[in-house]
This record gives structure tokens, C-alpha cells and sequence, in this order.
């Protein structure tokens, strides 16, 4: 009897969490033991210390940035991981300009998409870690690490629709967001069907106001002289205005004079333009004009993860999504020339007439987007090195259709010959045709492969190194084709990539192991990176840091990187896209005009080069406190660095002319808004940021001890 129970507490011990305290196991009293036995009855067992390690920790050995448990992230209130990573924004943004990069469990996945439409109740653990953590992934340093840890167990049916408008009308949104998940310990499958509408958003709906631009368009229409309207400050004695008998009336000269509505319904006289005279008419400027478009977005994704034995795993994902927007340009005009001698024409002199057509079909944009995405993960492990091998291939299809206003030759034809059944102030819709619409197609496709090999090759002093490396190749191609006023362009471009990748993570002081123990926890990093483009050539990265753990609960780092970075396929070879009507402000004339602006992509960029000193804090002051404080100063030096057209300036046209397309009286007409290389930018950013968090109220005991997903 005595000897069973001895067995049983000594055996109590090994489901001790981490740490038990020494057992001791008193005599039984003397009546029940034999004397025999009285020496061995008191047994002083050894400490028994249990550890654990926290599930699905991420490679390298840095503290989080912050990090939440289930509780905090259901305080945020998200739908789905997409909806928490979006109001995380903050937390997950790098200053180096990366988007960061996702793991689940500790492993590397196919894609955002695979996770996007998690629940928020599924995750256990979400963790930020600083941008050193990709390099233990094979990604580069300029993204921070999201590391999502899952429950082991959890099922859940999620649907949900969400209906925004604002008070005053406008834009209604409707989302709809569904999500099937199944966790079952290694094994996890999913199935996303989303779809979201909006309508179109029109400025008449807010208070924009376009009067000041100085255009002369309308539905009535407005006249002015051959010499047009002269600027402030200009004076040209050539230019008498509209017609002298007019100023004579007006008591002033007139250059502009909006078409009074009678017009329309026959010939008006001189006298019924002093009404107008000096005024323009200005009521249709905002007609058919979108802030937003109109939206449809349709997208179904799905994922499987299972384990293929006890040392690989595999997971697959695919998504089909297919999008659409349409939106209004304005109403497109015409600009004729009224012969003194027209039957409609009151006037002396020949005249210019502005009007727009109200045929708004004919300046709208409808763009049609079709996006086919795989992608695959296996991973194991190789003895004692991790190996992950990851595939992804994707395909998107875009059309885009513009119209370009319309064709008033015959118009123009029928006014010049003095036409007494056209008259140029009424109904000229159906005098009118179509110009042929711009159009441009393009087809991207990419598909990319990589090895990753995380292991200790040999140990230091101060523990073991760990090393990281990565094997990639890729290929892109951009097939293009556009049409601007009839004339084609075609453009086809590809590339083949390889890369190589290596990381070491180099201990040199640690306390546990008495190694230089007064300087605390010390460790650097060196990683070197090459990739070789078939259409460009080979960039090369590099880079060091080092890791300073002084006393515990504060980490300091500092991390320098010298990158080259070549333009993407899309920045070279993106079909060129005419948009009419597009206001911007004129420095020259401090007027905002209606240009055309030219987008697309440039084949003339060159490789940039950055150089990035990183110095960053993470401090938490009180240990049994959820308190984080964190502080990343970042200096960015780039040369012929890739970025789109900035804001329009006097320097910035004085700088690229070319760019800039005016016409004989200054007038800015079109501009070249294309992708550009600076030639130097230097940039300094302070992230910094705190994290607390604390429950409030006693927890509820009936809830202890509920399955997860419960």
C-alpha cells in the first residue's frame, strides 16, 4: 500500500507546469508501517522542472514589436484578419516602405490570401516583429513580421454583410464577407466568397465648385471672340472682344458672353446677349463628373493544409477574382466657329462657340479586371536544418475603354455653309458622332519558386549560430496593347529572374551561459543578396546589425543596408492610358484647368539604389505589466529612386519640360505623368508607439476550462 502511493506522488511531479517545488512525502503513521520501512517513509524528491516552449514562435530570436493573446484581439471588433491587419496598420508598417510579411504558426504561407478572411476568434496569437525577423525567412529587411498564431481546434461558419452610406446621399457600398474554417491540429482548410458594389459618386453630390476654372464649356453654351478671353494683367489692342456693338451696348468691352436660353429655339438678337455679357454660363461644369466610380468586385478563395507524414507538411490556396469599375469623364464638348453671316449669328465678327453635348456616354472609362492566383507551400525538415518550398503563379488580365469625346466636323461643315435648319444654340446632339474610344489591354503573369534552408551549422560561446538561405527563380511577362486616336501601340516584355539569399545571426555575449555576462545579450547579423534579371541586369544588397539586450525586458538595435532595387515589369511596360478632363492646378495661370493626363509605365527607368540606417528601442518597464514602449529611428538615402509623378510645381516643369504640353497661348494642354527616377531623396521617419493592455472585471468562472472556438 505504502509503496503504491510512493509511486503515484512520485510520479505527480511530471505534470507540474513549468516549475514544481520540491515534494515531500511525509511518513505514514507508525500503527501502518512496519519499523522496517520507517527509515525510507520521509523521501525528499528533486526539483522536476518542466519547459515549455510557446507554440508557433518565429525564427530569430527578436522580441516582439507587440503582441496580442485572443482576448485583445477580440477587443478590436474585426470581422477577419484582413479587416485586424487594416486597423493594425500602425503596428504593422514598416519606415523602411515594405509591406509586412504574414506567417502562420511560425511558417511561411502562399499568400495574404490564404488567411484573409480568417476570423479574428481563431487566432491565439498575433505577433509584430521587427524587420531583422524577415531575414530568417528569406525575405528582405524592409518588412516587418506578422506572425499569426492559431488555435489548435476551431471551426467556424462566418457570414456577414455590411451596408455604408453617408447621411446626406452619395455613395452606397455593400459588402458581402463569407468564411468556412476547419482547424484540426495540423490539418486546416478554408473557403472565402466575397463580393462587394458601389455606386457611382458624382461631384453634384458635394459642393464642388468649378467656376473659377476658367473653362468655357456649357450646356447653353458661351461665346467669345477669335482672339479669346486675354489673361490678367495682358493687354492686346487687337483683341475688340466678341463684337464692338456688343461693348458699345454693354458699355464695356466684352470677350465672353454666355447663350441666353432662347437661343435654343431660334435666332437671338444682339440685344439679347447684354443680359449675358461679361458672364459666362457655368451650370453644367460638374455634370457627369465621378469622384468615385462605380465598383463590383466578386473574389472566391480557398486553402488546405495538411500533413503529408510526421516531417512535411503541404498547403495549397487558389482564388479567382474578378472586378469592374465605370465612370463618368464629364460631358464632352465642341468648340465651333459661327460666321458672322450664319443665319443664328447676331453678331459682326466672326465668333467662337463652347458648348458641351450632352452625350456623356461619350467621355466615360469602363475597366474590367480579371486576377487568377496558386499558390503552394511544403515544408520539413532535413535532419536538423528546416526547409520550406514555396510556389506561386498569378494572372491578370486588364481592359481598359476610354472615351474621347466627339467628332463635330459635320457640324462644323453645316454652320461654315450657313445652314438654315442648323442652328448651332440648339439640339446638336444627334449632328455629332462618337470619336473612336481609346483602348488598352494588358496581361501580366508571374510565377516565382523559392527553397529556404533555416539551420545551426556550428555553435559559439555564446550559443549557436543560425544561418538562413534562399534559393529563388521567377518569371514575369507584360503583354500590352493600346490604342490612343487610332494609333496602336503593342508592347511585350518578360523577365527571368534567379535569386540567391544568406543570413547569419552570430552570437557574441549571453548571460545564461556566462559569456561576457556583464555586457548582457549580444548578437550581429550580416546578410548578402543578389538577384539577376534577364531585361536588366544583376542588383545586389547588403547588410549588418547588431542585437543588444543589456538587462532584460529591453532590446536595442541598429542595422545598416545598402539595396538596389530594380523596376518592376508593370513600372516599365504598363500600357500607356490617356485620361480627359483631368483638373489640376496651373502655376503659371493659378488656375485649375481640365488636361489630358498620360499614364503607364516608362522603359526608360533605371535601377535605384537605397542605403538605410535603422536604430530602434523596445522596452518593457514593469515585467507582470502588459506595457511595451518602442522607438525606430530610420534614415533612408536613395539615388534614382522609382516613384510616380509628384505634385505639379513651377521647379518640377522648369525641371522636365518635356513632360509638359502647352499650346501656342500657354496653356497647359496634356502631361506626362508616368513613372520617373529622382536623382537623390533623403528621408528620416521616428516610428514610435505603446502598447498596454489590461482586463477590467473578474472573469467569469463558468467559462473556465471552455474548448477553443467554444
Amino acid at each position: 500500500m505504502t509503496q503504491t502511493a510512493l509511486l503515484l506522488l512520485a510520479l505527480a511531479p511530471a505534470a507540474v507546469q513549468p516549475a514544481a517545488e520540491p515534494a515531500v512525502v511525509q511518513a505514514l503513521p507508525q500503527t501502518a508501517t512496519p519499523a522496517s520501512q520507517q527509515d525510507a517513509a520521509t523521501v525528499v524528491l528533486p526539483d522536476v522542472e518542466v519547459t515549455a516552449a510557446r507554440r508557433g514562435v518565429a525564427l530569430g530570436g527578436q522580441e516582439p514589436i507587440v503582441s496580442y493573446d485572443a482576448a485583445q484581439i477580440q477587443a478590436f471588433g474585426a470581422t477577419n484578419i484582413g479587416e485586424l491587419v487594416t486597423l493594425l496598420e500602425a503596428q504593422t508598417r514598416s519606415a523602411r516602405g515594405g509591406s509586412p510579411v504574414f506567417l502562420v504558426n511560425g511558417r511561411r504561407i502562399s499568400g495574404f490570401r490564404e488567411i484573409r478572411g480568417i476570423p479574428p476568434e481563431a487566432i491565439e496569437r498575433f505577433d509584430v516583429l521587427p524587420e531583422e525577423t524577415a531575414l530568417s525567412y528569406g525575405y528582405s529587411a524592409n518588412q516587418r513580421v506578422v506572425n499569426i498564431v492559431l488555435k489548435a481546434d476551431f471551426k467556424s461558419l462566418t457570414a456577414s454583410v455590411n451596408v455604408s452610406r453617408p447621411e446626406q446621399g452619395g455613395r452606397t457600398t455593400t459588402a458581402s464577407e463569407n468564411n468556412v474554417l476547419r482547424i484540426a491540429g495540423s490539418d486546416r482548410w478554408s473557403l472565402d466568397i466575397n463580393g462587394t458594389t458601389s455606386n457611382t459618386l458624382f461631384e453634384t453630390e458635394r459642393n464642388i465648385d468649378r467656376t473659377a476654372s476658367g473653362v468655357l464649356f456649357d450646356g447653353r453654351g458661351n461665346i467669345t471672340g477669335l482672339g479669346g478671353i486675354p489673361r490678367a494683367g495682358q493687354v492686346n489692342p487687337a483683341n475688340t472682344g466678341i463684337d464692338p456693338a456688343l461693348s458699345a451696348l454693354a458699355g464695356s468691352t466684352v470677350y465672353v458672353a454666355g447663350v441666353p436660353v432662347s437661343a435654343a429655339t431660334g435666332a437671338p438678337t444682339l440685344s439679347d446677349f447684354v443680359s449675358t455679357a461679361g458672364v459666362a454660363n457655368t451650370g453644367d461644369l460638374n455634370a457627369y463628373r465621378t469622384l468615385l466610380p462605380q465598383t463590383d468586385q466578386a473574389s472566391i478563395a480557398g486553402t488546405y493544409k495538411h500533413d503529408l507524414n510526421d516531417k512535411v507538411g503541404m498547403t495549397l490556396s487558389g482564388s479567382l477574382e474578378d472586378s469592374s469599375s465605370f465612370s463618368y469623364l464629364g460631358l464632352p464638348g465642341v468648340t465651333l466657329t459661327l460666321p458672322s453671316a450664319n443665319p443664328f449669328s447676331p453678331f459682326g465678327d466672326d465668333v467662337l462657340l463652347y458648348r458641351y453635348v450632352d452625350r456623356p456616354d461619350a467621355l466615360t472609362r469602363q475597366t474590367d479586371t480579371r486576377t487568377i492566383g496558386l499558390g503552394t507551400v511544403f515544408d520539413g525538415y532535413l535532419g536538423d536544418w528546416r526547409w520550406t518550398a514555396t510556389g506561386d503563379y498569378n494572372r491578370v488580365t486588364t481592359d481598359t475603354s476610354t472615351g474621347r469625346g466627339l467628332d463635330a466636323a459635320a457640324l462644323q461643315a453645316a454652320i461654315t455653309a450657313n445652314d438654315p435648319s442648323v442652328n448651332p444654340f440648339g439640339d446638336i446632339g444627334g449632328r455629332v458622332t462618337e470619336r473612336a474610344r481609346d483602348t488598352a489591354h494588358s496581361t501580366a503573369q508571374t510565377a516565382t519558386g523559392e527553397l529556404v534552408l533555416n539551420g545551426r551549422p556550428f555553435e559559439l560561446p555564446a550559443g549557436e549560430v543560425t544561418s538562413t538561405f534562399k534559393v529563388g527563380a521567377g518569371y514575369q511577362s507584360l503583354d500590352s496593347e493600346s490604342v490612343r486616336g487610332g494609333v496602336s501601340i503593342d508592347r511585350s516584355q518578360s523577365r527571368n529572374s534567379g535569386s540567391v539569399q544568406a543570413n547569419f545571426d552570430l552570437p557574441i555575449s549571453n548571460v545564461d551561459r556566462g559569456v561576457l555576462p556583464k555586457i548582457g545579450d549580444l548578437s550581429a547579423n550580416l546578410n548578402l543578396a543578389y538577384q539577376e534579371l534577364s531585361d536588366f541586369g544583376g542588383v545586389s544588397s547588403v547588410g549588418a546589425g547588431l542585437n543588444w539586450s543589456p538587462v532584460q525586458r529591453l532590446s536595442l538595435s541598429a542595422n545598416y543596408s545598402d539595396e538596389g532595387k530594380a523596376p518592376t515589369v508593370q513600372q516599365l511596360n504598363d500600357p500607356t492610358v490617356a485620361t480627359p478632363n483631368t483638373p489640376v492646378f496651373d502655376f503659371n495661370t493659378n488656375q485649375t484647368v481640365e488636361i489630358t493626363q498620360i499614364t503607364g509605365g516608362d522603359p526608360n527607368l533605371k535601377a535605384e539604389d537605397r542605403r538605410i540606417l535603422k536604430l530602434g528601442v523596445n522596452w518593457q518597464p514593469v515585467s507582470d505589466k502588459d506595457f511595451r514602449l518602442n522607438l525606430a529611428y530610420t534614415r533612408t538615402e536613395a539615388d534614382n529612386e522609382i516613384a510616380s509623378f509628384p505634385a505639379i510645381t513651377p521647379d518640377l516643369e522648369a525641371a522636365l519640360p518635356d513632360r509638359f504640353v502647352r499650346d501656342a497661348n500657354g496653356d497647359l494642354v496634356s502631361i506626362d505623368a508616368r513613372p520617373l527616377n529622382f536623382f537623390k531623396r533623403e528621408q528620416q521617419d521616428v516610428q514610435w508607439g505603446f502598447n498596454f493592455s489590461r482586463p477590467f472585471g473578474k472573469a467569469d468562472p463558468s467559462l473556465a476550462g471552455r474548448g477553443p472556438g467554444g
